[in-house]
């Protein structure tokens, strides 16, 4: 898909090469197929409004799915995902994880901090230890399985920032004794601020690990299945349960988005050095559901930009084509008195060319105007699937991928859609086409 729009941007741009060609040396060629686009102002219209149609249709859905995009990668990657991950080489290799520790996290964490190509590239470090077991309210006779993270409380302010909390604390707050629950699993125990429950786990030795937790706070991520059994704890507690100095994961989240592959490609290079037994991996790589939801939201974003551009060509090619029909005595005495076929050819040219700029344009401009009325109140949107949050949606105009799209789709299409029907007119026979009436 990539390759086809750099193909269409390199056409536009020989389009937009041949129009200021004209416009400077083929003046009265510009200025006639310009005024042209006036003698039948109908069908010029009609045939402008549809592009304008199908270009704001590209432009609001563009702009609805880019938006879609930017918030499900932001709520991916605050919800202790980070923009990198971290981890030992047999975290993918094996079912157990606890025999997939990074050792020593606090001396690993010192060093990539302390180097100066990285550290200007991180916003918040952290680690998480990653351990599950059997939690229970004994007072209410309640238990249920756990899946929980030993998080650093500051770090996890940002790390965690779309998890809203429903009530007590945050672990920024609250004792190293206290932990949050997911709403589903306090639910299901229903355990409620300052309870204590008793947490049993397999620790990293393969040994029996217990302690019993007050409960510090409720939070909700708004994904059903990871409330019903979250749970987390401050780092030094989980290690502490665990009998280990490590972490599962090292997440690092940097200070601009853009800097994610320059970042990786310096971390991998820290590791190789370090001869560290650690790979990296993305957000994107680890996070199945946004790469099912925008493969299935740019299949269809692409389904639609095909349906407007064979609008735009049949529209165009309809009119030039009702042009030529009513201009064939005005084409052939224009050859007759000397003008070569090529000449015909790129007045026609011209004019469609002309039509899809101004096609173009004013999907730029309703296109916008449209938006900033949108953006005004935002668009209600259900849960995703999945989730229990529905979210305010809105059009994100920032995106210049977007804007090219709105402009050469048109212009392209335009100019494409001119092409049969200014050749036909080039051909014309002379003593044939005198015969028409």
């Amino acid at each position: 898909m990539t390759g086809g729009v750099e193909i269409v941007t390199i056409l536009v741009a020989l389009i937009l090469c041949f129009v200021l060609y004209c416009v400077l040396y083929r003046t009265q060629d510009a200025k006639f197929a310009f005024l042209n686009l006036f003698r039948h102002k109908r069908r010029s219209f009609s045939t402008i409004a549809a592009i304008i149609l199908g270009g704001v249709a590209i432009f609001i859905y563009g702009g609805f799915i880019g938006y879609s995009f930017w918030i499900l990668q932001e709520q991916t990657i605050r919800t202790n995902v980070g923009h990198v991950q971290i981890y030992h080489q047999r975290y993918f290799t094996t079912a157990n994880k606890s025999q997939s520790i990074i050792d020593d996290y606090e001396k690993l964490k010192a060093q990539i901090v302390n180097d100066d190509e990285l550290s200007a590239y991180i916003s918040t470090l952290a680690g998480q230890l990653e351990f599950s077991g059997v939690i229970s309210h004994y007072e209410n006779e309640t238990s249920s399985y756990f899946s929980a993270l030993g998080v650093e409380p500051l770090a996890a302010l940002k790390l965690g920032s779309f998890d809203k909390l429903l009530s007590g604390s945050d672990l920024s707050r609250i004792k190293t004794d206290r932990v949050t629950l997911g709403s589903g699993l306090a639910n299901t125990l229903n355990a409620g601020y300052m309870d204590w429950l008793d947490v049993m786990v397999v620790n990293a030795r393969g040994g029996q690990g217990a302690l019993s937790l007050q409960l510090g706070g409720v939070f909700a991520s708004g994904i059903k299945d990871y409330d019903d059994v979250a749970m987390k704890v401050p780092l030094t507690t989980a290690q502490h349960i665990m009998g280990t100095n490590g972490v599962s994961k090292i997440l690092i989240l940097l200070k601009n988005d853009d800097d994610l592959p320059l970042f990786k490609a310096k971390l991998q290079r820290f590791i190789a050095d370090k001869q560290l037994p650690l790979v990296v991996k993305e957000w994107k790589e680890m996070s199945l559901f946004y790469q099912q939801v925008e493969s299935l939201l740019s299949g269809i974003y692409f389904f639609i930009k095909i349906i407007v551009a064979l609008i735009v060509i049949f529209m165009i090619g309809n009119s030039m084509t009702m042009n030529i029909v009513e201009r064939t005595r005005e084409i052939t005495t224009l050859r007759a008195i000397g003008l070569r076929s090529g000449h015909v050819m790129r007045l026609f040219l011209l004019e469609g060319i002309f039509i899809g700029l101004a096609g173009a344009l004013g999907s730029l401009l309703i296109g916008y105007g449209l938006a900033g009325i949108i953006n005004l109140y935002g668009i209600a949107m259900p849960p995703s699937p999945g989730q229990t949050q529905g979210y305010i949606a809105f059009i994100k105009t920032d995106n210049p991928a977007l804007i090219w799209m709105t402009f050469i789709l048109p212009v392209a299409t335009s100019a494409l859609a001119s092409v049969l029907p200014a050749r036909r007119a080039a051909r014309l026979n002379i003593a044939d086409a005198f015969k028409y009436a």
